[in-house]
């Protein structure tokens, strides 16, 4: 398959801190890298079933290899900069 980028504004299992499938975060630690195929247990609300980088659930905790600076820019529409 191919690289799927997911911003941390994303509530998905591949930017969740309870995926434990194989991604990487950039530099800037606010994008997530990941296969388009890959698949994790989830360790959170799914208990351990596993689940695609893409999908989502209810119980979405930021994954702690990102920050969370983008997501308080983008919380107001359009995007402020402080």
């Amino acid at each position: 398959m191919g690289k799927v980028n997911y911003s941390n504004v994303w509530k998905n299992c591949a930017t969740c801190d309870c995926w434990d499938g194989e991604r990487q975060a950039n530099e800037a630690k606010d994008t997530v890298t990941v296969d388009s195929a890959a698949v994790g247990a989830c360790n959170g609300f799914w208990q351990g079933r596993r689940k695609y980088g893409n999908d989502k659930c209810p119980e979405w905790k930021m994954w702690s290899e990102l920050t969370s600076e983008v997501v308080k820019k983008h919380r107001v529409w359009p995007p402020v900069d402080d």
